[in-house]
């Protein structure tokens, strides 16, 4: 118990990400289900997200948008948001085993491993990065891949143990969804708008 409990101190190193949960005990451990890993991806805020980013491409055209970018493109924003939710638990499972709100999450309980959690991470990004590179284009995956780093690194990271305004200046990245998800689109919307008159 005093060896689990130690881990609950500083700051969580490279080879922390990959060690034993924060809150896992030998006695009535929490045995593992898939729901856990659904829940590491913040179902909730990634269905705004999503939603978002659908408003965004129903605006950058003036019809409706085509099939092809609306579902790749929606489906790899959700897969790189869900990456970045799961990261942001991962990095974040120290302070959440202390706090009454975040402490029956699956990794301060023991119910899913930080191993669990990077391979989860990664192989959602990994295939959202490759959905909007092929259904999208190449812009609008690197749009997202800086919305991931944004979020995971300079908010998690930097931002929230430093400023009280870390949610203000973090805020960028939950505003990204609408802009980026049009990027594939405007091309379209230019080609459609009609030609201006002689003089106009």
């Amino acid at each position: 118990m005093t060896k689990n409990a130690s881990t609950l101190t500083g700051a969580a190193t490279a080879r922390d990400l990959i060690a034993t949960p924060v809150a896992a005990s030998t006695r009535g451990q929490p045995q593992f289900r898939w729901s856990q890993l659904l829940r590491l991806c913040k179902p909730r805020v990634v269905s705004l997200i999503v939603f978002t980013a659908v408003i965004g491409m129903f605006l950058a055209v003036p019809g409706l948008p085509p099939a092809g970018p609306l579902l790749f493109g929606s489906l790899g924003i959700a897969l790189v948001a869900a990456a970045a939710a799961a990261v942001n638990c991962l990095i974040e499972r120290e302070i959440d085993a202390k706090m009454a709100r975040t402490r029956a999450r699956p990794l301060p309980t023991g119910s899913a491993t930080p191993l669990q959690t990077l391979i989860l991470a990664a192989v959602l990004g990994g295939a959202g990065l490759v959905s909007l590179y092929l259904g999208a284009n190449p812009l609008t995956m690197w749009l997202t891949l800086a919305t991931f780093l944004g979020y995971a690194v300079i908010y998690t990271v930097v931002l929230k143990p430093l400023t009280p305004q870390n949610i203000v200046i973090g805020g960028a990245s939950g505003a990204m969804p609408p802009a980026k998800s049009a990027v594939p689109l405007c091309p379209l919307a230019n080609s459609q708008r009609p030609a201006r008159m002689p003089g106009a």
